[in-house]
């Protein structure tokens, strides 16, 4: 597990963890009370990006978080994982925030010294979203949130994959866009049917999260790291981890794209 980890605080505001996002590069973050390391929640990309009006961190926050302790054993932990498909899961002693690991710990420190017989080909996903590449990044975004894509793949005129976004690009191109909402109040007197009826305007001002309509194009990561589809699940491992990344494109021999792997797709080979 990771000792050193990074978390927010509640009470606390969208605009600190939107800037946490941005900085660390991470997928998502534990919440500890103020002042605390007692754990009263968990905060991913999706929660951040699906509830873009709220500004709040326990509006935004999933309460429902699942702990281990020091002494679960790496087993119990991939199988939670994979059951559950969360990337992280806190370690905690009695309540308290004590560390924490990660698809990308294990995928890092165990895995890249895998001596499993199973190829890429055996355990790689089917190539999901992909938008042409001039669609407005809104746009884009929208659709990763309805279909709960964590990535998306550009195509050209061409017919051609030319990039790949994740949803980490998304939060680095998002602004937070100021909205004014007037609400009209309406009061008179009682009982009195001549009387004056008075108008006002309660002027409710909010930040919402909210994308560039710039093309895909403009945003994208490009070329798309690849491996090949026999490659080992250590080769597969080390890539991710040399490149960053938690997926991977997977082409044959003749360069044709067969697939995706994900770090939590290799959790499989264990």
């Amino acid at each position: 597990m990771n000792k050193d980890v990074v978390y927010v605080e509640v009470p606390g505001n969208r605009d600190e963890i939107f800037k946490k996002f941005i900085e660390k590069k991470v997928s998502g973050f534990p919440v500890v009370k103020k002042g605390t390391k007692q754990i009263v929640g968990i905060v991913t990309r999706e929660n951040l990006l699906k509830k873009g009006d709220e500004e709040q961190i326990a509006l935004i926050m999933n309460k429902n978080v699942t702990t281990i302790t020091p002494d679960t054993s790496l087993s119990d932990c991939i199988k939670i994982m994979r059951e559950k498909g969360y990337r992280r899961i806190p370690v905690v002693i009695d309540k308290e925030l004590v560390g924490i690991i990660t698809i990308g710990d294990i995928v890092h420190k165990l895995l890249i010294k895998s001596t499993s017989n199973l190829k890429v080909k055996d355990i790689m996903s089917p190539v999901g979203l992909i938008c042409w590449d001039n669609t407005p990044l809104n746009l884009v975004g929208r659709i990763m949130i309805i279909t709960g894509s964590h990535i998306v793949l550009s195509i050209n005129r061409n017919e051609q994959i030319n990039g790949i976004l994740s949803l980490t690009d998304l939060i680095k191109y998002s602004e937070i866009k100021i909205e004014e909402k007037k609400t009209i109040l309406k009061t008179g007197s009682e009982g009195q049917e001549w009387d004056w009826e008075t108008t006002s305007f309660l002027l409710i001002t909010k930040g919402k999260i909210t994308l560039p309509e710039i093309p895909l194009h403009q945003v994208m990561s490009t070329p798309c790291i690849t491996i090949l589809e026999n490659a080992s699940i250590s080769e597969c491992a080390m890539k991710m981890k040399k490149y960053d990344v938690d997926q991977l494109i997977v082409i044959n021999a003749k360069n044709e794209i067969q697939g995706i792997i994900f770090d939590m797709d290799l959790l499989k080979s264990l």
